[in-house]
């Protein structure tokens, strides 16, 4: 496989993400290569990268520029960096919405789509990314009774109908000029810190299909594993951060597959607080 030139930054939607592989794609590239080597390129401290990245201090917009000059961000790349810095940064819905917006401006494509405010019915039904992967990557077109009798478990060939219409409402496929179906993107995703009652319920509706599946499916089937553990705020960041990095790696194996897609899979990953917070040590 070819290595890659330079990281897409329009396919990242939290800077420390970014930098965190910018870094380690320059260590592969070089050894010469250290944060040290490059926060001095940068005209800054070594210490404020690393109170950034372990998220002790947010960035900011002067050291933001001295960071896309030393990285050598084209002027589009420097506004889309601002536009992450200020969306991660903001507290207000009303900002991140905003900024967001400025984000989805700025990207146009890329492999990976995710979903703009309007689009989020998307998530209205689990069946819908189910409904949109049998239509185009397993090559079942718009016909609700074959994807109807392809979906487990059971959905109506009315709902998958009304499943379609949304989709291309939304348009997340299309028709091409031979007549086939098309997604303008191989694989969907929402934004990290994009909250949402259909994100929410979406959630949910899935985790009751991954209960239902231990009844349904044979363990050659499934993969399912639980973990209980004890850990700090800061190594449970770690871990979140960990998750978000391996679920954008499973994004990229499915939008670099080319014409092999067979079935349609759900990948659940969850991690959440069994003890409430308590200031008595």
């Amino acid at each position: 496989m070819p290595r890659k030139a330079k990281l897409n930054i329009f396919e990242y939607v939290d800077y420390r993400f970014f930098l965190t592989d910018y870094f380690d794609f320059q260590k592969k590239l070089s050894k010469k290569f250290s944060n040290r080597a490059f926060a001095n390129k940068a005209g800054l401290p070594p210490s404020l990268l690393n109170d950034i990245l372990s998220r002790r201090q947010n960035l900011t917009s002067a050291a933001m520029r001295k960071y896309a000059a030393a990285m050598g961000l084209t002027e589009k790349e420097t506004a889309y960096f601002e536009a992450l810095m200020e969306f991660n940064n903001a507290e207000c819905n009303a900002d991140k919405n905003r900024h967001f917006g400025e984000m989805v401006r700025l990207r146009g494509r890329s492999s990976v789509k995710f979903l703009d405010s309007q689009q989020y019915q998307y998530f209205s039904n689990w069946y819908n990314p189910v409904v949109r992967e049998l239509m185009v990557h397993v090559g079942l077109g718009d016909d609700p009774v074959a994807i109807s009798r392809s979906i487990v478990p059971y959905v109506s060939p009315a709902k998958v109908r009304k499943s379609i219409e949304l989709l291309k409402e939304l348009g997340l496929v299309y028709q091409s000029s031979d007549g086939r179906l098309q997604a303008p993107d191989k694989v969907i995703s929402s934004e990290y810190q994009v909250q949402s009652v259909a994100l929410k319920n979406y959630h949910i509706s899935m985790l009751e299909r991954a209960r239902e599946s231990l009844d349904s499916h044979s363990s050659d089937e499934r993969e399912f594993q639980g973990l209980t553990i004890c850990a700090s705020s800061a190594t449970m960041q770690r871990m979140k951060d960990r998750i978000r990095s391996f679920t954008d790696e499973l994004l990229g194996m499915a939008a670099a597959e080319n014409e092999d897609a067979e079935e349609v899979f759900q990948v659940n990953v969850q991690v959440f607080p069994f003890t409430r917070k308590s200031a008595d040590k």
